[in-house]
């Protein structure tokens, strides 16, 4: 009975401590739902076999990924705001090396220079000219070909990756490629004078927090009935 009683409670606390990770995910999705190309969290529970000495024991587990999806795209008319549409990330050169981001709020520095919303080069393939920070408006294409006036300017870093979900995030916000992941050509379009809004729907994930806070108050009820017994049970006569 002890037996049945302790694995109860470990079963418990597995299905408390998962739940807490997908509270944990939804309120990080709630607090970006205005982040510029956030991308939403999403955790799953999986069953899995651990060898033991005894034997094989079965357990539960929650992942958590990454959601992808495209986010609407919100136009704002600010001439140097870009967003994607389609996979694929804008390439920014930091200190740590070349990062990436669906963040496309960028400016213009005194300089001339393309820089994301905390100062960090925006990264090009071809650079032909610079930009005159007093000049004519920029004007870029799908592809991100940078045009002002009659002058080629260059064509912006865009690239995709094979597997989106062996991306870090540091940080800043910014993916990280890890070693061994290679950036290539991106099937995204650039859109001009719009920002790609967050992919976390706020109601949707209200909804779901109410969910899984009932789920977790379920639970911690019948991990403290079981603790009642197992108290019961080795009380001292």
């Amino acid at each position: 009975m002890a037996c049945a009683v302790n694995v109860g409670l470990y079963r418990s606390a597995v299905a408390m401590s998962s739940q807490q990770r997908r509270l944990d995910s939804i309120a990080a999705n709630l607090a970006n739902v205005g982040t510029v190309g956030f991308k939403r969290g999403v955790t799953a529970a999986h069953e899995v076999e651990v060898e033991r000495p005894r034997g094989k024991v079965r357990g539960v587990t929650t992942l958590a990924e990454v959601d992808f999806a495209q986010g609407n795209l919100l136009r704002t008319g600010r001439e140097h705001d870009l967003a994607l549409f389609g996979d694929g990330f804008f390439a920014v050169d930091s200190p740590e090396g070349e990062v990436y981001s669906r963040d496309g709020s960028f400016h213009l520095t005194e300089a001339g220079v393309l820089v994301t919303e905390e100062g960090s080069p925006v990264a090009w393939d071809t650079l032909q000219g610079s930009i005159d920070p007093v000049g004519l408006p920029l004007k870029i294409d799908e592809e991100g070909n940078v045009r002002q006036g009659v002058q080629d300017v260059g064509r912006l870093r865009i690239v995709a990756f094979e597997d989106n979900h062996a991306l870090l995030k540091d940080a800043r916000g910014y993916w990280v490629a890890p070693a061994g992941l290679r950036p290539g050509p991106a099937e995204a379009r650039v859109n001009q004078y719009a920002l790609e809004d967050s992919n976390a729907n706020g109601v949707e994930e209200m909804v779901a927090m109410i969910g899984v806070q009932r789920s977790f108050e379920v639970v911690a009820r019948v991990f403290e009935a079981i603790d009642k017994t197992y108290e019961r049970l080795t009380r001292p006569f």
